[in-house]
């Protein structure tokens, strides 16, 4: 359990599951296909991608789902406002959290083996 914490947390900040050192991007929106100092292959396919998509849709729903019935119940909370926020803030944090939400997925493929075995598939 600690080690899928601990994956999960370097994937949040963006670090190497395995060597806790290596960056997985180079800059901006660019993610290194390997770690720069261990070597570990961060997603092998092109289609791993959808993986750090999920995690993103996951949380940013959430945080819109939890704060909308929290504040909606709320009479004090004018509800043309908190639409506004609500709409500005699904639109912004996924591309905020993208890099989070990718490194995170890079953690559990460490986590589970799915970026370390071979891939029979592949040419």
């Amino acid at each position: 359990m600690f080690r899928l914490i601990r994956a999960l947390l370097d994937g949040l900040l963006l670090r190497c599951p395995r060597c806790h050192r290596g960056h997985m991007f180079e800059r901006g929106f660019t993610m290194h296909r390997t770690c720069p100092v261990c070597g570990l292959e961060f997603e092998r396919a092109v289609g791993e991608v959808t993986g750090g998509m999920a995690i993103n849709t996951v949380v940013t729903l959430t945080v819109i789902t939890v704060c909308s019935f929290v504040f909606g119940l709320t009479t004090n909370v004018p509800l043309l406002p908190l639409l506004l926020s609500l709409g500005a803030f699904a639109v912004l944090f996924p591309i905020a959290f993208y890099r989070s939400s990718r490194g995170m997925w890079a953690g559990f493929l460490y986590i589970t083996g799915d970026n370390a075995e071979p891939d029979h598939l592949r040419q």
